[in-house]
């Protein structure tokens, strides 16, 4: 049996000291001060870290981590982690009642004039800004008084990160409360709507189906997709850097939303003749004022749902970035299937989407987010999260003329570069 011991305490204390060291050196090279709870770490959001700088970080955080569970013990593992779900429900009550705007950048405060600019209970807002509090999300110099710290202004006017965490609070959370109970209810279910969603919104509809009503909640789940996209693994640049587009003269991105890869690709391979961007009425009613003029011959929308059959016929490369993941294996098969009518011989389809790794090929913390990703898509609309086996069988399963060429993980990039040749005749 595989030993679970991450290893021994002072190897971790090593490690976490030589990644630390070469982290700092960064700061010193660039003249940044030392990060601090008081003034940040003076980087901005989505910013790339040089490689090895990215990996000395991601060393320590991994590594402290560990040392955390290792000194917490076997029943500590256990029992201590509802403790971030309480910390997520206290930044949700200061969003809620915008406590971070009553609070003045430079000064002190007391929680009782908090609770009257906000116009809340005073305990309350004592009760949750002290779990806040507690990771340094605000600070309480003396008993009853409040300031800032760097990670509190932030929650001041970034409109996105609120939406972000919103999101996660109000459509996710309640999911992942009924995720059990969904599996009880329905056991293996591929339908989006017989999810743990579904029994805590109650509804019997797909989520993305709910959400879209309201045009305010619709926004907010966009504006936290793009928030959490802003993370340098998820950059399109990946798929850019890794896939060799300059053969192809038609490409159809399919269900590529407002255009942002197509632009990306106009700009970067003038050869390519026309780019298809493919959504649904409303997203494509929208798409030309995200094109530039300068492309608008290039690149052009079309009106398509990808559950049906593809009508561009003849198109070199197909491509689905990020919408996969979307979708149980049930319509991610009958997603690629509805390709088949447009594509001809050697016709490329290139999915851009997460692939996670074997167990612990990817480091233990790196490992974690990816499953706690797949189970929070379990949770909302029975999707999943996939490894390169099950990216392999979809396309055998879709219709064995795919031809798999496999996968590529570009370096520093947390979504694949998955790639299939239709082999078929013409269609």
């Amino acid at each position: 049996m595989e030993s679970l011991k991450t290893g021994p305490v002072t190897q971790l204390l090593a490690r976490i000291q030589e990644s630390t060291k070469k982290y700092l050196e960064f700061f010193s090279t660039q003249s940044l001060p030392e990060p601090s709870y008081e003034d940040g770490d003076g980087l901005h959001p989505g910013q790339r870290l040089p490689e090895d700088v990215q990996a000395a970080r991601d060393a320590a955080l991994e590594a402290t981590d560990e040392l955390h569970h290792l000194l917490l013990g076997p029943l500590g593992l256990v029992v201590d982690c509802p403790g971030e779900h309480y910390f997520m429900l206290s930044i949700q009550y200061i969003y809620r009642y915008k406590i971070a705007v009553h609070v003045p950048l430079q000064e002190e405060t007391t929680f009782a004039d908090i609770a009257v600019a906000a116009g809340v209970n005073e305990k309350d807002v004592t009760r949750f800004l002290r779990v806040a509090i507690s990771r340094h999300v605000f600070h309480e110099p003396r008993k009853g008084y409040v300031v800032h710290t760097a990670a509190s202004r932030l929650l001041i006017d970034n409109p996105m990160l609120e939406a972000w965490i919103t999101n996660i609070a109000e459509e996710f959370w309640p999911a992942v409360a009924r995720a059990v109970d969904a599996t009880q209810k329905w056991p293996g279910s591929e339908e989006p709507n017989e999810s743990g969603y579904s029994l805590a919104h109650h509804t019997d509809e797909n989520p993305f189906d709910v959400i879209k009503r309201d045009p305010a909640r619709q926004q907010r789940f966009i504006d936290a997709m793009s928030y959490s996209h802003l993370h340098s693994s998820y950059s399109m640049d990946h798929l850019l850097d890794t896939y060799d587009f300059s053969g192809a003269r038609t490409i159809v991105d399919v269900g590529g939303s407002h255009g942002q890869v197509a632009v990306a690709l106009a700009r970067k391979y003038p050869m390519i003749d026309e780019i298809i961007v493919q959504d649904l009425p409303d997203t494509v009613a929208g798409l030309d004022a995200h094109i530039p003029p300068e492309l608008r011959a290039r690149v052009r929308g079309m009106e398509h749902d990808f559950l049906t059959a593809q009508p561009v016929k003849g198109a070199d490369v197909y491509l689905l970035r990020w919408i996969l993941h979307d979708w149980s294996d049930k319509y991610c098969v009958k997603i690629l299937r509805s390709l088949v009518p447009g594509l001809k011989k050697g016709a490329k389809v290139v999915v851009n989407d997460i692939c996670i790794p074997e167990p612990r090929q990817l480091g233990i913390a790196a490992d974690r987010a990816l499953r706690l990703m797949d189970i929070s898509m379990k949770a909302f609309n029975n999707a999943r999260e996939r490894d390169a086996e099950t990216w392999a069988s979809l396309f055998t399963t879709a219709d064995e003329r795919f031809k798999f060429l496999g996968i590529t993980v570009p370096r520093g990039a947390r979504m694949a570069v998955i790639q299939s040749e239709w082999s078929g005749e013409n269609q």
